[in-house]
């Protein structure tokens, strides 16, 4: 394995008191070692050379990327500090024990560089990657992919903790926690070159993870335990280099069950048909099986958050659920099985399941009935969608809401098509409308209540908090207006139908100006 300059130098530090100076190279171009005898005045490219300084000629033809390491103090390195890197031992070291040393570095980063490999080749496992990595960083080292969440972490027991890695102590961060990574991180996803940030209390070297231009994830080294060292960068980028490998292999060989699956699900709820292959491979692995679409949609205030995060949370906590991402929300597929509550009723289950993601993480959701043909998915991703929608403008206050509690907003909607609402009135419902346009009492809202309470007399008048015989009166008036029978059940239907679509169409209205 190639070395540069700068990770030589940090490697050797500590054994030999030394000071580095000179234009240098930071790719690993180094081949091992090479003694200089004084003999000849030409130096060979990004190549390492260790010399006494008295054997060091005058002048020299030193071409770019040559690196020096000196035993001794000379007149004559002051010409080679403008040409090359030049590495000086403070004492008088013996060379041989010097090169000895340099070849030591050099084996211990080949041996890394082979067990990364061989881990690579064997099971990809990328905790393991980052526990033989540590005589090479010697610092807490932290691997979350691109939904932010904890893949894994390399540390010696005894290290002094930071609040970096007591952040990942239960191997994830929280919503609140993840907001605060994101605040520093979220900005850097799309940045190639590693970068230095300050995440929490602890400076930190970050290096993303990419699979050509898809972000993938980061490898984050924790400096609370030393100091950052150039040399880090080129050797962070070779590991995440692995890291990568790793997580595209174990990406492809994710269970072949749960993999079909989900391309199904998400070809079904685009409108596109499973093949006869693929209904065939699905059989044995939906047989038996009932699901629940959950449709999620964050707040805008925390937008910020990964839809992938919560739908890595989804599939962590409901297990065989399949959730994607869909036009910005996450799309969640779950089996009813796993929905177990006291109550026996999964739909109440499922009800406070979801509380969670409502409180901890602010999103909205919709869920529609459960259902067993997985073909069907788009129908009940509808449901799904229609109760989101419907029961954001209906009750602002929820965060929760199931298809079946918003059937008739969208019943309504839907029978409306794309015609307002006043072109469906009788004669006399545009009597009704006049009147309220000019009057301060609302025989609309009145002959609502009165309908809703199923013509009763009392129940209205309580509702509305008017003495019985104003309220007969008014009743005579509007039935008058309307010159319909609302004895008549059709007619009656007909009515409630259109006032409560204006009541959606005000809901619709208030929530526009709100917004």
């Amino acid at each position: 394995m190639k070395l540069s300059a700068d990770i030589v130098f940090d490697g050797l530090y500590e054994r030999f008191p030394m000071v580095m100076t000179g234009p240098k190279v930071t790719e690993l171009r180094l081949e091992r070692p090479m003694f200089f005898d004084g003999s000849g005045d030409e130096f060979l490219a990004d190549r390492l050379y260790i010399t006494r300084t008295e054997r060091l000629p005058r002048r020299a033809v030193i071409p770019r990327g040559v690196v020096l390491i000196c035993s001794g103090d000379g007149i004559q390195l002051s010409y080679y500090r403008e040409q090359c890197c030049v590495i000086q031992l403070k004492d008088d070291t013996d060379i041989f024990t010097l090169f000895n040393a340099v070849q030591e570095l050099y084996d211990m980063f080949d041996t890394w560089r082979d067990r990364l490999q061989e881990i690579l080749d064997r099971n990809a496992d990328v905790e393991e990657m980052l526990a033989c990595s540590w005589p090479v960083f010697k610092t807490p080292m932290f691997l979350i992919d691109k939904n932010f969440r904890f893949l894994a972490r390399g540390r010696v027991e005894g290290e002094r903790n930071s609040t970096l890695w007591t952040t990942f102590r239960e191997e994830k961060l929280s919503p609140s926690e993840l907001g605060k990574f994101l605040e520093l991180h979220e900005l850097a996803t799309t940045e190639k070159e590693p970068l230095i940030l300050n995440l929490l209390d602890t400076t930190t070297l970050n290096v993303n993870l990419f699979d050509r231009d898809t972000y993938m994830g980061c490898l984050t080294l924790d400096y609370k335990d030393r100091t950052h060292r150039l040399g880090d960068i080129e050797l962070a980028k070779i590991l995440a280099d692995m890291l990568t490998r790793a997580i595209l292999k174990l990406t492809a060989s994710e269970p072949a069950g749960d993999h079909l699956l989900r391309a199904v699900l998400q070809d079904v709820v685009d409108g596109l048909p499973a093949d006869y292959a693929q209904r065939r491979a699905l059989e044995h692995v939906v047989e038996g099986r009932e699901y629940v679409c959950v449709k999620m949609e964050l707040n805008n205030r925390l937008a910020k958050l990964p839809v992938g995060y919560i739908c890595s949370e989804v599939e962590s906590r409901f297990p065989n659920s399949v959730s994607f991402e869909r036009k910005g929300a996450a799309v969640c597929f779950i089996e009813t099985a796993s929905l177990t509550g006291k109550s026996g009723d999964r739909r109440e289950t499922l009800k406070a399941a979801m509380e969670e993601f409502t409180e901890t993480m602010g999103v909205r959701i919709g869920a529609s009935d459960a259902f067993r043909d997985v073909y069907s998915a788009r129908l009940y991703y509808h449901q799904a969608s229609a109760a989101l929608k419907n029961g954001t403008i209906i009750d602002p206050a929820k965060k929760y809401y199931h298809f079946q509690d918003y059937a008739l907003t969208e019943l309504i909607i839907n029978s409306l098509g794309k015609m307002p609402t006043e072109l469906f009135f009788s004669e006399g419902m545009r009597r009704l409308a006049a009147h309220d346009a000019e009057a301060p009492v609302s025989y609309i809202d009145t002959l609502r209540t009165y309908l809703d309470q199923n013509m009763s007399m009392t129940r209205t008048s309580a509702a509305l908090y008017i003495h019985r015989s104003t309220l007969l009166e008014r009743i005579g008036r509007i039935e008058r207006k309307l010159d319909t029978d609302l004895k008549d059940p059709d007619e009656r239907l007909r009515i409630q139908i259109l006032l409560k679509a204006l009541q959606i169409q005000q809901q619709i209205n208030e929530r526009k100006k709100s917004e």
